[in-house]
């Protein structure tokens, strides 16, 4: 969900606009050091994926507006053999609006949006083979998801500075917990499903 509230700057009697969720996400990024546009997605589907996970095309959308906006700076470089690439920056005034975003709250509910847990709840409609179904595949895709974020582990040091790790270490740790939570509640799910048979 995107923020369209304002704050209040205190000292000047402005009201700066507050960043959309997707701004904060690649002005994040970006703090973690200069990124092209494919570098932001690579970083999207191999790290903050498991949680915020925009089209493409919205992340090349974003990048000139953050420029406008003085958030980021941009800069050509020239490449052999493939066509020259822009590389992204961020600025004091993009970590102060993504300071002010981060501040701003409270920060909004998860969604309530779950097609999957709908079609569980309505289990009843069907054959208790089809729910089972549905379960393993949910129960599968928790087990890739831990051994990806396993995977990602040993890179939180990699990138960014020192002072960042333990905040993405909390954001992975929380991944594992969620998805153990789903593994433990699919094993539960699936032993009673088999009782219905």
């Amino acid at each position: 969900m995107d923020h369209t509230k304002h704050l209040r700057d205190e000292g000047q009697g402005r009201v700066p606009e507050l960043l959309t969720t997707t701004e904060a996400a690649i002005l994040g990024l970006l703090g973690l050091g200069e990124l092209s546009g494919y570098d932001l997605s690579r970083n999207v589907e191999t790290g903050i994926g498991m949680f915020w996970s925009p089209a493409q095309s919205g992340i090349y959308a974003v990048l000139p507006r953050l420029v406008e906006k003085g958030y980021a700076t941009t800069r050509t470089v020239a490449q052999e053999r493939r066509p020259d690439k822009q590389v992204y920056r961020i600025t004091n005034e993009g970590r102060e609006a993504l300071r002010r975003w981060i501040e701003s709250g409270p920060p909004e509910p998860d969604p309530a949006y779950n097609p999957f847990l709908l079609r569980v709840y309505f289990g009843a409609e069907t054959t208790p083979e089809v729910v089972s179904g549905h379960v393993e595949a949910r129960k599968r895709e928790a087990e890739e998801r831990i051994a990806l974020l396993n995977e990602l582990k040993p890179a939180l040091g990699v990138t960014g500075t020192a002072a960042s790790e333990p905040y993405r270490r909390f954001v992975l740790d929380w991944g594992l917990e969620y998805y153990e939570a789903v593994i433990r509640w699919a094993d539960a799910t699936l032993a009673e499903l088999g009782e219905l048979d």
